[in-house]
């Protein structure tokens, strides 16, 4: 997904940490990320974590701070197409509402914290069409001012990543010391935003060492953070050094750096983010920030702490006297007490603060916010064989939908068998709810007839009627019509030939993806000139240049086996695969990956082809439950596949990938010619184990030249299969 995060400013603060370590786990997950704010300490953290930053002036209420904001994203929004808006606080929220409607992108909000829930500033708070809370008492507190439903709240966790915070090396508290001319002694640490809301606990802290002091000499106190009310802390600090006659309080100012910095500390006291940070590296600490103090951090106040996370809202403010006493008390512990509570909260922040969950929080709140986004209509409606859990026929639709969305097209739905959509950021129509078909369509700017042997009646005659009277009710709603790098045929009865070629002609743009289809067409009547020969939407990820060679030859064969609908001797074609790949795979010392493209209908034969391999020695795996994503993955990487699966061959081959088609109808042998590599197709049924093991020894043999001469192919077909979608423009205007 392609992710818009608007959040104030990127200074210190647990509301930015937690939007950097959502950001590097979203980004380490294969999302894109763009950040916009005011700015800050953290944006260099932030780029390199992969994101890009966007300085838009996020922090101010002030109107033209506000409009140069709205027009520098909206601008943005526009050239860079996201899926999603993700804001985090009051501002950015406001601003996002109007971004997300205008641009009809979905917006989702996390709440950090509580607002003052004053009439007016609610009415300038924005949930977003998802949210998620922190903490349950924001929870709470989201469905009783803002009476926002409860099915429409998340909650997440501020997620800590316990690699980074972790007890650091003595050489690194010695290098810290150094850096900011620490005093020595016992060092009491507070990390928190120094800002008028926030830095209220600091001032009873540094109010309270003099009665710290008489229990505990040695203790010094360092305050981390910047804010609006830095120098009035900096100002108690020095004047609270002077009453004592030395420099026992350290203000270091703003610290990107804190998994560092805690490194010389050896008790804490604040609250949230912070403090889960702290005890993720093993440091005692004192519960306490401006919204309220718990003291001494104990086992028996784990439930207390998480409800608020961690941040004190159902206790009051400490003064000076509860500060003190509480940080005397930590103090006092004995060295193995202090182990203990460092151990326990390290481990209550891995058990229940990963950034795993937190990432993956905000990924189902984007995959909710998606699915539920009511567009106010659909600009292009795309006509398929989707949500039958078909690879080859899923991945068509996310090229068309990611096509058409890299060109400015955001409105986009699908007819397709689930309720589910059928890809990111596309809106699923049932293919068999009559009204709902025909309503979208007639409010469309465009139908897609995308992809697949969609107009042929080899599967039934059943299938080619639907799709052609989806082309005719969109033409009758005045709707232009693409028919889009369609495989066409074989149909066979007079009567289905009549009616594809009327649906044909109908058609405002028509392509087909090989020369096989363009001649079946001209055969039923269509003028040559009306047709264009293209390219599988597939073939959009080979990219302009061309294909690289797979980034890794992990020495595998792939086997791509189907039943056939047809009643044909299926167990035949699995006996030759199986004894021509048992010895291809020892000579050449390859292992064998099975991969059924759907599942549904290919796992059985696939099953036993992989357990005759292994029986017969060959290292094999079956992927049985290989999404998408992963199946694309292991074609990618393969040295050779074999396939009975058209996609199989296409994903392999746009990969660069030498394949073998194994052919049992004649989109098999269409796409091999069309790619130039018709001496790599045998006849499924008519194949013994000695002609496929010819047949794969010498593709083995010629890889580099055969890799070569598809990377140099697929990258014509990109090319093609970029010009279709260029074209679906043309047609919305």
């Amino acid at each position: 997904m392609n992710i818009l995060m608007v959040t104030m400013s990127l200074g210190i603060g647990g509301a930015e940490t937690h939007i950097l370590e959502l950001t590097r786990e979203l980004i380490r997950r294969g999302h894109s990320v763009t950040v916009a704010s005011s700015g800050g300490i953290f944006v260099p953290a932030f780029l390199e974590a992969g994101a890009r930053h966007i300085d838009v002036p996020l922090h101010t209420k002030r109107p033209d701070a506000l409009a140069k904001a709205y027009r520098t994203l909206s601008r943005n929004i526009r050239r860079e197409s996201y899926d999603v808006i993700h804001a985090h606080a009051r501002i950015p929220g406001f601003i996002a509402s109007f971004l997300a409607k205008q641009h009809d992108i979905p917006m989702v909000t996390t709440f950090h914290g509580t607002f003052n829930p004053v009439w007016y500033w609610r009415m300038l708070t924005r949930v977003g069409e998802r949210t998620l809370a922190v903490s349950e008492d924001i929870k709470e507190y989201l469905m009783h001012y803002y009476g926002t439903p409860e099915e429409k709240i998340g909650l997440t966790v501020n997620g800590i990543d316990t690699a980074q915070f972790d007890t650091a090396d003595p050489g690194v508290r010695a290098e810290v010391e150094q850096e900011l001319s620490l005093p020595a002694g016992h060092r009491i640490m507070a990390v928190t935003r120094l800002d008028q809301a926030s830095a209220a606990h600091i001032f009873p802290l540094i109010e309270a060492m003099p009665a710290i002091l008489s229990h505990h000499p040695d203790a010094v106190l360092t305050v981390v953070g910047g804010g609006d009310a830095i120098e009035s802390v900096r100002a108690e600090a020095e004047k609270m050094n002077r009453q004592l006659g030395e420099e026992k309080i350290t203000v270091t100012g703003p610290r990107s750096d804190i998994s560092r910095i805690l490194a010389a500390a050896d008790s804490f006291v604040g609250v949230s983010r912070a403090a889960m940070e702290a005890m993720a590296c093993r440091i005692p600490v004192v519960l306490s920030g401006a919204q309220g103090h718990l003291g001494v951090f104990v086992p028996a106040m784990e439930a207390e702490a998480v409800e608020t996370n961690f941040c004190c809202r159902t206790r009051d403010p400490a003064d000076t006297r509860t500060m003190a006493h509480a940080v005397i008390s930590l103090l006092a512990l004995s060295d193995g007490e202090r182990q203990e509570m460092g151990e326990y909260g390290r481990a209550l922040v891995g058990r229940l603060y990963s950034v795993g969950r937190m990432a993956g929080d905000a990924e189902e709140l984007y995959r909710r916010a998606l699915r539920e986004h009511k567009y106010r209509r659909a600009d292009v409606v795309i006509s398929g064989y989707y949500g039958f859990c078909n690879a080859g026929d899923d991945a068509l639709l996310s090229h068309i939908a990611d096509g058409l969305r890299a060109r400015g097209i955001r409105r986009i739905a699908a007819l397709s068998k689930r309720g589910s959509d059928p890809a990111d950021g596309v809106r699923a129509v049932s293919r068999f709810h009559v009204f709902s078909v025909f309503h979208t369509i007639r409010k469309a700017k465009l139908l897609i007839s995308g992809g697949g042997s969609l107009l042929q009646d080899a599967t039934s005659t059943k299938s080619l009627w639907y799709y052609t009277t989806v082309i005719r009710a969109a033409k009758r709603a005045g709707v232009p019509v693409m028919i889009l790098a369609n495989g066409i045929g074989p149909i066979r009865k007079p009567s289905n030939r009549r009616r594809a070629a009327e649906a044909v002609r109908l058609a405002d743009y028509v392509s087909v993806r090989e020369n096989a289809s363009a001649r079946e067409l001209t055969d039923m009547g269509i003028p040559e000139e009306k047709i264009r020969v293209t390219a599988d939407p597939v073939y959009r990820s080979a990219g302009s240049a061309g294909v690289p060679m797979p980034s890794t030859d992990n020495g595998t064969l792939v086997l791509s086996l189907r039943e056939t609908a047809d009643g044909r001797d299926s167990a035949g074609i699995e006996d030759t695969a199986v004894q021509a790949l048992t010895e291809i795979c020892r000579s050449h010392s390859l292992t064998a990956v099975i991969l059924p493209m759907q599942p549904s209908y290919d796992r059985e034969i696939c099953a036993r082809a992989a357990a005759r391999l292994a029986e017969s020695g060959v290292e094999v795996t079956l992927a049985g439950d290989a999404d998408r994503e992963e199946m694309q993955k292991i074609l990618r990487q393969a040295r050779v596949v074999v396939g009975m699966r058209l996609h199989s061959l296409i994903f392999a081959t746009a990969a660069g990938v030498p394949s073998l088609a194994l052919s049992y109808d004649p989109k098999l042998d269409a796409l091999m010619e069309y790619l130039g590599m018709e001496e790599y197709v045998l006849p499924a049924f008519e194949t013994d184990a000695g002609e496929l093991k010819k047949a794969l020894s010498g593709l083995l043999s010629r890889r580099e030249e055969v890799t070569a001469a598809l990377r140099q192919r697929s990258g014509e077909l990109s090319r093609l299969a970029e010009a279709d979608l260029d074209e679906a423009l043309k047609l919305m205007q």
